[in-house]
């Protein structure tokens, strides 16, 4: 019979509690008119009760409390109480049972019960949080594949077309283009699966992206792309810096005839990235900021962003005729 980890750790928190308990409950009462070695066989007789209470009042508490039946939680804990707290006088002062009698052999049962309800809380608490984290790290996940299905289908369509008409053209650029485009889209299926990729490599992921892109904007495009700094042995999230690359090619101009700029920065310093992206942009046009941009969105950006580190920067500005968004986030 296989145990499991998960199990066994628990099964060894139970009985530390157990020991740890038994320790200081001898401990306590020997400081009465009893010797150590005579409390600790005296509670340890009277332990199993103590058990067989707590183990009822988590029962209770998965049957009941955790699904919202409060009343039934609270009588049947009460009267688990009571009872232990009576069998617990029964066996101590056999014979003389009175209100004080009572009083003075349940309250140790009920100390136990009661502190075992305090960790039972904070376990459920931690457990929760826990569960909230990676419902949100897994609704991130499907956003990123429901990003990558959606990216093949749209930038391939573009991005064929803008090739074609290179072999129309005989254009030498067709061929470099396929190549870029084949290392691209390897890179977002098979690479970008990892929880960390080089910086490098996602550096030339969005160097073949502009590249593709300018394809499409010819001599309407005046784009920088600065990179400095050292990269070299610096891990990043795969495909976290892409729709902000992106938002800037989709918001960059609305206007046929309008001179496109784009200028795009990336600095490393020591253990730290600082990430710019600043385009052209006219608000008074059809198209407007959103955050829609990239089907990731710049609200499942931030999600990400803070799920993944704990401490980052990212500011989004709009000034005249400029959309400026500005990304710093610690190093691999």
């Amino acid at each position: 019979m296989h145990v499991s980890r998960h199990t066994l750790q628990i099964l060894f928190f139970h009985f530390l509690f157990w020991l740890m308990y038994a320790i200081l409950n001898a401990y306590l009462w020997q400081t009465f008119d009893r010797t150590y070695n005579e409390t600790t066989f005296y509670g340890l007789t009277r332990l199993p009760v103590k058990i067989i209470a707590v183990y009822i009042n988590l029962f209770l508490f998965n049957q009941y409390f955790i699904k919202k039946r409060y009343l039934a939680f609270f009588s049947m804990f009460l009267l688990t109480l009571i009872t232990a707290g009576l069998v617990q006088t029964y066996i101590s002062a056999r014979g003389t049972f009175n209100y004080a009698s009572f009083t003075q052999y349940s309250l140790p049962v009920y100390s136990v019960v009661l502190l075992s309800c305090v960790f039972i809380t904070i376990q459920q608490l931690f457990s929760q949080v826990k569960k909230s984290r990676q419902m949100e790290i897994e609704k991130i996940t499907s956003e990123l594949s429901f990003l990558k299905a959606q990216f093949q289908p749209h930038f391939l369509f573009n991005t064929l077309n803008n090739i074609y008409s290179l072999t129309i053209d005989n254009n030498p650029l067709a061929g470099k283009s396929i190549l870029q485009l084949s290392g691209l889209l390897r890179y977002v299926l098979y690479e970008s699966e990892t929880e960390k990729v080089d910086l490098q490599n996602e550096i030339n992921y969005l160097r073949d992206y502009v590249e593709l892109e300018k394809i499409r904007f010819a001599s309407r495009m005046e784009l920088s792309f600065n990179v400095s700094g050292n990269i070299i042995n610096k891990k990043i999230v795969p495909i976290l810096l892409i729709p902000f690359v992106e938002n800037a090619f989709k918001h960059a101009s609305n206007r046929v005839n309008e001179k496109l700029w784009i200028t795009i920065d990336l600095i490393v310093k020591e253990n730290h990235l600082a990430f710019t992206v600043e385009n052209s942009f006219f608000p008074e046009g059809k198209t407007q900021m959103d955050n829609n941009h990239s089907g990731i969105g710049l609200e499942n950006v931030k999600r990400r962003l803070s799920l993944i580190y704990e401490e980052y920067i990212l500011n989004n500005e709009l000034k005249e005729n400029c959309f400026h968004t500005f990304l710093s986030i610690p190093l691999g």
